[in-house]
């Protein structure tokens, strides 16, 4: 596909979208049929030589967590959660820059050495409302002016849905019993920033009064080279995508024809960890273990010299002579944790408590691990308690 701009070519980025988010959209609008919806985007910012506007890579998307609002004609994005995948994502992201910069051999490999960014926010709007609302206008002016975070390019994909065939589908009204599960089903936290380090997406932007009589569209209206159409016949709906785009020195949204890669053809995101792809989970863990009387901190280290980076609790009960530190992967409950011992240790004002007592720790051997096999149902509870039992009465060096 070609660039399309008002006036000049100059006047609009070459936005390129990876094939996994465009999958994202579509099954965000297919599980929420009736309801606004939306996630954050995240990629990269490179600039073009030449041109006003530089070249836009979007690679994953970020959910808004299970806080978000969906109702006809709002959505909003819900709490921090989503801020905090971001901040994940951002300092994997650069960890492995760090690690692969000394092998770039040519300009195709160096070309990604960038900052991951928050490049704007997709959203599902009802009828066939294909542009951006002037609520949406003024978040993204206001993302794009905020002093501390500012985001000075914002891509904003509207998503609009239309039936196959001609049914009376009213907004807040689904359309099937099976739709309306759908409706109502909790989105699970993905596996990306609006929200993030930046305002609340463009998405949330701009709540209008509910209509409960306002029919769905039963005809698509006629689309330009902004838009990606969708045809899913098992689901009976035409899917359509359309892009637009704002920035610091073009202040209102502007259509911009997308190009579609392969997600092979462009970087992926880090992995997000256990403890925000799951956050009930991590909850539990973290109450078994207080409940049970240990003091707890939980940190992002870099356990194995490689990202993505570890989660490590250290476990210490009072009165005790040990602290165990729990190393998770970012696929914990999957794979079990590597446990180390330290001892007690002394630490200056200036000094770092968790990387003091890592440096004095050691890896947990055979001999002092659980008898029993690992498996997801496990918990760092039972681990930690297991093995401590094992040390009463061992004096660690």
């Amino acid at each position: 596909m070609g660039s399309q701009a008002p006036g000049n070519v100059r006047d609009v980025p070459q936005v390129v979208i990876a094939q996994r988010v465009v999958d994202k959209l579509v099954r965000g609008a297919l599980l929420y049929p009736e309801p606004e919806t939306g996630e954050a985007m995240v990629g990269l910012v490179i600039p073009r030589e030449g041109h006003a506007e530089p070249d836009i890579y979007v690679l994953d998307t970020i959910s808004p967590g299970e806080h978000a609002v969906r109702e006809w004609g709002m959505f909003e994005q819900g709490d921090d959660w989503q801020g905090d995948v971001f901040n994940w994502m951002y300092y994997n992201w650069e960890a492995f820059r760090e690690l692969r910069r000394p092998s770039y051999g040519n300009a195709l490999a160096a070309k990604w050495d960038t900052p991951l960014r928050h490049v704007g926010d997709w959203h599902k709007q009802p009828g066939d409302m294909t542009e951006p609302s002037s609520g949406d206008a003024q978040t993204a002016r206001r993302m794009i002016d905020d002093v501390e975070t500012p985001v000075e390019h914002i891509v904003a994909p509207i998503v609009t849905m239309y039936p196959l065939a001609p049914v009376p589908l009213f907004a807040g009204k689904p359309a099937s019993a099976e739709q309306g599960a759908e409706a109502n089903a909790t989105e699970t936290p993905p596996d990306d920033a609006a929200g993030t380090e930046h305002p609340p997406a463009p998405g949330g932007a701009a709540p209008s009064a509910e209509q409960p009589d306002v029919p769905a569209p039963a005809a698509m209206p006629e689309s330009g080279p902004n838009a990606i159409i969708k045809t899913l016949e098992d689901e009976g709906w035409h899917i359509r995508i359309d892009f637009w785009y704002m920035s610091r020195r073009q202040r209102q949204f502007v259509p911009v024809t997308p190009v579609v890669w392969p997600d092979d053809r462009l970087p992926s995101v880090p992995p997000v960890a256990w403890h925000l792809a799951h956050p009930r989970r991590f909850d539990q863990e973290f109450d078994l273990l207080t409940d049970a009387g240990y003091a707890i901190d939980v940190v992002r280290w870099d356990a194995d010299g490689k990202p993505p980076y570890e989660i490590c609790f250290s476990v210490y009960k009072p009165g005790g002579t040990h602290v165990f530190l729990l190393v998770t992967s970012v696929d914990y409950p999957v794979t079990q944790p590597a446990v180390r011992v330290a001892p007690l240790v002394n630490v200056a004002d200036d000094e770092d408590v968790f990387e003091k007592l890592y440096e004095a720790s050691e890896p947990v051997g055979a001999l002092h691990m659980p008898e029993w096999s690992w498996d997801s149902k496990r918990t760092l509870y039972e681990l930690v308690r297991d093995v401590e039992g094992k040390f009463k009465g061992k004096r660690v060096p």
